[in-house]
């Protein structure tokens, strides 16, 4: 079903088309689908909503979604925006035609793949609310109509999360999230790591100066609040890249050794990554975490908390510290900054630099032609005995 290229990269005898969710938020998720679509350039790239305003230049998508109730729906979000996605994904019928279907994101889900069809559905997160973050609904008020709300999410969801043949996850949390939650099969899912552009940082870009940093969005789920509150106890200076919803609230909040420098394109954030003695990570449940993996190729050590990914991007001592928000079962966030200023790490920048590797876009597309190679070959429906007559 596949043949060795000049290049060394599989070619593909099979049609294949890329399909992803939507390109409703720049984040990571839509980085992702168009790497996808890169690796796959002479393959057609739908997406459930399009917004050209984001795009980058290389990549040209076709909206799957279309009609202005459809559209509208789409535009406004929630649970609106929800039931477009429901209705809109199942037949798909331009997705149809091909017979390799790879698909980003929930919502492509719903679609009821053709018989013949090889379908590789690509998982960012599970329905974060309806699964590891439902305690969350505990600080919210009509609980109890929320908490029969998210159980529809997940009973829809579970019938619709069998169907591709195989799965692809960004990480082994989220693998784990989709055999507990789903009820997926182990042996359906592979973990390829989002593709980062670690060649794009380097320990060289600029000197170390006598600063932190962290960069995100500044939204809850980044608990940049417990950042906030660990630096206000150090004489230590930190700089806050990013923009959000918190900011306001964040700044009032701050002591005057921490600093808030808003959006920042490419270069600056190569840059400041570069010059942090280190990079300051406190995700909730991180599925991945795009920005740690960034400071690591930029030679700078990570002090990120432990849970979800950012655990396993930290090797204790040697290119960072973990810790924990309570103190209750590990260090406080002030306790590893402190014993990081004392004791430093023992890798050096290169070494720091070099295991960022693991997730490249090299290994991004090596691991993606991996796993839909894998399942075209497990996908033959044809008798065992009808080779004999081909």
């Amino acid at each position: 079903m596949a043949n060795e290229s000049g290049n060394g990269l599989r070619e593909f005898d099979s049609s294949l088309a890329v399909a992803h969710w939507g390109e409703h938020a720049n984040g990571g998720g839509d980085r992702l689908a168009w790497e996808l679509a890169r690796v796959f350039d002479e393959a057609p790239f739908y997406v459930g909503w399009r917004d050209e305003s984001i795009e980058p230049n290389d990549i040209k998508s076709k909206q799957l979604i279309n009609g202005r109730l459809m559209n509208h729906a789409l535009e406004r979000g929630g649970l609106s925006r929800k039931l477009s996605h429901l209705l809109g994904w199942q037949i798909a019928s331009p997705l149809r035609e091909y017979d390799v279907l790879l698909t980003s994101g929930n919502e492509p889900l719903f679609y009821v793949a053709p018989d013949e069809q090889t379908w590789i559905a690509y998982i960012h997160h599970t329905n974060r609310r309806q699964s590891d973050q439902i305690t969350e609904v505990e600080s919210k008020r009509f609980e109890k109509v929320r908490l029969l709300f998210h159980y529809a999410i997940r009973v829809l969801f579970d019938h619709n999360t069998h169907k591709p043949d195989l799965f692809v996850v960004n990480s082994e949390i989220v693998k784990r999230r989709v055999v507990r939650y789903w009820g997926v099969s182990e042996e359906k899912i592979r973990v390829v790591y989002p593709p980062v552009p670690t060649h794009n940082y380097s320990p060289d870009e600029a000197a170390t100066e006598d600063f932190y940093v962290t960069l995100s969005r500044l939204d809850w789920h980044k608990d940049i609040d417990g950042i906030v509150e660990a630096f206000n106890q150090l004489d230590e200076r930190l700089l806050i890249a990013g923009d959000g919803p918190e900011r306001e609230r964040l700044e009032r909040k701050a002591g005057n050794n921490i600093e808030f420098v808003g959006f920042v394109d490419e270069e600056e954030k190569r840059r400041l990554l570069s010059q942090a003695k280190a990079f300051v990570f406190n995700g909730r449940d991180e599925d991945f975490g795009i920005a740690p993996v960034e400071a690591l190729a930029a030679g700078t050590p990570l002090l990120g908390v432990k849970e979800g990914m950012t655990q396993f991007q930290i090797i204790e001592g040697g290119n960072g510290y973990r810790h924990t928000r309570s103190g209750a079962t590990g260090p406080t966030l002030v306790q590893t900054v402190q014993k990081f200023e004392s004791e430093g790490v023992e890798w050096s920048a290169s070494e720091i630099e070099s295991f960022a590797d693991r997730f490249s876009v090299n290994a991004f597309e090596k691991g993606i032609r991996d796993v839909v190679d894998e399942a075209v070959s497990k996908s033959n429906i044809s008798p065992s005995w009808y080779d004999e007559y081909e």
